[in-house]
């Protein structure tokens, strides 16, 4: 696993997405009552940016913008069929850097 810094902590607005590059991945990076979330950018149903989702249930699911598959920001796992699933990713900040493991 490697660390990368995405960017700040103020580049991605409370309540949105956004996607970033991480080494070959595209990674859609979430925050959320002030934590950071990562998944894969990619919707294992259609294949829609995850980073265009909007968050719902309290800011603690995505849903899909194509098809409304709704995934769980912690786990990524679909909340209404558990073989569903999102790649998740650690985040975390550093001062004012957020630092993705991928």
């Amino acid at each position: 696993m490697k660390e990368y810094v995405i960017g700040k902590v103020g580049d991605i607005p409370e309540g949105k997405g956004r996607a970033f590059q991480a080494g070959r991945a595209t990674v859609a990076v979430f925050k959320s009552n002030g934590k950071f979330y990562a998944m894969a950018n990619r919707c294992v149903h259609k294949g829609a940016s995850m980073c265009d989702g909007d968050l719902t249930n309290g800011g603690t699911v995505v849903r899909c913008p194509w098809h409304n598959w709704a995934f769980d920001l912690t786990t990524g796992v679909h909340c209404y069929d558990d073989s569903e699933k999102i790649r998740t990713y650690e985040v975390k900040t550093e001062g004012d850097q957020v630092i993705l493991t991928a």
